[in-house]
């Protein structure tokens, strides 16, 4: 529970006590799924309430881009745009120079440069436009298996990356994953797809999710000689986008 616990404090806005985490070992990668049914639910009920509150006035189709934009911007504000931070910062690094330890510094630095910015514009407007045609097209348990799935490209990364630093929060989470943890993974990955099944999914999002989760991480890990946060944030973004993307575009 304590790695569930660091988890939640550390992916979401959730209040964690700090007791349930401080001085002690924790490996929270193999609940970041958990956390992510958590966003999903949160994005799917957002979309079906403002969706049937649209129709009750003159909007019969849902108004699916607002919803879309709205649900988006919870995920943002569910998660304190971390994941959006590591965007901008590995778009920033990657490109800053041919020299891996000259990308990592370019990347811890706090400002956003152009290549950041947009990254950031991008990824939203295409996470935003996909999500709306899906919400049009009433396929709105992507909404579920993107966040689900975004979580796994962490977990894939924490597992079986090596750390870019030797401090900071990708070392932090980054290690082996014993065997309880990749039963919990399992567990969670199974009550996802029995959530998600539920909602009326379909194969097109766990197909896309399961070849990009384990294969972004890698990708930009290799710019920087290792993981960093900024890395697996970008890594869930990416992979989220690629499932809502895929969804929207073969239906």
């Amino acid at each position: 529970m304590r790695d569930l616990a660091a988890a939640l404090g550390l992916l979401t806005v959730v209040p964690v006590p700090t007791r349930m985490t401080e001085k002690l070992v924790v490996k929270p990668a193999a609940w970041f799924p958990l956390v992510g049914l958590f966003l999903g639910a949160c994005g799917w009920t957002l979309a079906v309430g403002l969706q049937a509150v649209s129709r009750l006035g003159s909007l019969p189709h849902g108004a699916p881009l607002t919803v879309a934009a709205l649900v988006v911007a919870s995920w943002c504000l569910l998660t304190r745009f971390l994941h959006w931070d590591g965007l901008a910062d590995v778009a920033d690094g990657a490109w800053a120079s041919s020299d891996p330890s000259r990308r990592l510094e370019v990347m811890a630095d706090s400002h956003t440069g152009a290549f950041g910015a947009t990254a950031v514009a991008l990824v939203a407007i295409v996470q935003v436009a996909a999500a709306s045609e899906a919400i049009a097209s009433g396929r709105l348990a992507v909404l579920i298996a993107a966040p689900v799935l975004g979580r796994l490209a962490a977990t894939f990364g924490a597992w079986l990356g090596t750390p870019a630093r030797p401090s900071g929060l990708g070392a932090s989470v980054l290690g082996r994953p014993r065997a309880v943890d990749v039963l919990v993974t399992c567990v969670t990955l199974a009550a996802c797809a029995f959530v998600y099944a539920a909602a009326g999914g379909g194969w097109l999002a766990p197909t896309a999710g399961a070849l990009a989760a384990p294969v972004l991480p890698h990708l930009l890990a290799r710019r920087f000689g290792g993981v960093t946060g900024d890395v697996l944030g970008a890594s869930v973004l990416l992979t989220e986008t690629v499932v809502l993307v895929v969804v929207a575009v073969l239906g």
